[in-house]
This record gives structure tokens, C-alpha cells and sequence, in this order.
């Protein structure tokens, strides 16, 4: 997936709290991070962000999810998974009282319709079509009014590209061999 970003105009902040499943090598506008607490980075993100959540936990899954969900800063919230993961996290969602427009806002299963294949490859081409999509609509759009004291953090330090417009934390897990976003 961050290869298939890779020649995009936007950053992105790949987490994972297992250094071990990042690779040797990463496009210059991917920033890899393993922090021992990832919820607490999300409080950090800009307006217009994007999250992706791809682990190998539905227990961080949901606890991702929560948190993204919460910040108002976070315009879209991407969730791997199928239409009865999602009830589930709806339904917990709820009971942790997540306002219902966010919930019914929550992406998931991720990727562009129309692509049936389980592949991860596919899988990854699909979610990078939706993510650039939604890149444009953010872009094109004041979805989120910036606020006085929210652009802290990852979000809007100078990164390696030497690009700050945008933000994408992809929250990554299962979605490719060895544990590695495809």
C-alpha cells in the first residue's frame, strides 16, 4: 500500500508499534514509527487527516478506531475488514458512546467497490484508489476549519519528503506477507 502511495503529494505516517514489521527501505514520503502507546499520536493529526487502520489486533482495531473516530480532526476512518466486523464495531462503538455520525461515517470495509478479489495486492490497489479519492475531496473541500492548538505532533512536522499538506497514518498489521502493508 505505501508503495502504491508513494509517488502522491502527501505524507504519510506509517505506525505500527513492532519495528520488527517495518521494512529496510521506504519511499520518501513515508514516515515509519513504532511507539510503544499509537492511540496517543492520533491527537496529533492535522485537519482533513486520513486513517487507515490495518493490525494485527481487532482489540488495537477497535481502540484505533475509538480514538480516530473521536477526533474531529480526522475527516475519514478507514477500517480493514468485512461488513460483520464492522456491525461488531459499530455496535461497540455505540456502547462506548462514539458520536452515531462517526460511526456511520467509518470505512470498512476499505477499498474502492467494484474489485472482488481477496488478494492483498488488490486489496492494497483498491485502498490506495479510495485513499487518493478522498485525498481529492479533502483537498477540493473545508471539510475540517483548522483550530488553534490541534496541529501538533507528526502531523505537520517537516518530514523527510520535505511535504507537510497532508496527513495519512496507516495503521498497519495483517495486510500482506509477513505482516507488512502490501
Amino acid at each position: 500500500l505505501v508503495l502504491a502511495l508513494a509517488p502522491f503529494a502527501f505524507d504519510i505516517i506509517w505506525i505500527d508499534p513492532r519495528a520488527s514489521a517495518f521494512p529496510g527501505a521506504s519511499p520518501r514520503n513515508v514516515t515509519a514509527i513504532a511507539p510503544a502507546d499509537p492511540l496517543g499520536l492520533l491527537s496529533a493529526a492535522p485537519p482533513a487527516s486520513l486513517v487507515f487502520i490495518m493490525t494485527h489486533s481487532h482489540v488495537l482495531d477497535l481502540a484505533i478506531a475509538d480514538a480516530a473516530l473521536r477526533n474531529e480532526c480526522i475527516a475519514h476512518v478507514g477500517l480493514i475488514g468485512s461488513a460483520t466486523k464492522r456491525a461488531r464495531f459499530e455496535k461497540r462503538l455505540r456502547e462506548a458512546g462514539v458520536a452515531e455520525d462517526r460511526i456511520e461515517s467509518l470505512i470498512c470495509p476499505i477499498g474502492v467497490s467494484g474489485i472482488r478479489s481477496k488478494e492483498p495486492a488488490a486489496i492494497a490497489l483498491a485502498t490506495a484508489a479510495q485513499i487518493v479519492m478522498l485525498h481529492e475531496l479533502c483537498s477540493l473541500s473545508s471539510v475540517i476549519p483548522a483550530k488553534a492548538g490541534t496541529h501538533g505532533g507528526h502531523g505537520t512536522e517537516q518530514l523527510p519528503s520535505g511535504r507537510t499538506e497532508k496527513w495519512v497514518p496507516a495503521f498497519a498489521g495483517m495486510t500482506g506477507g509477513g505482516g507488512r502493508p502490501s
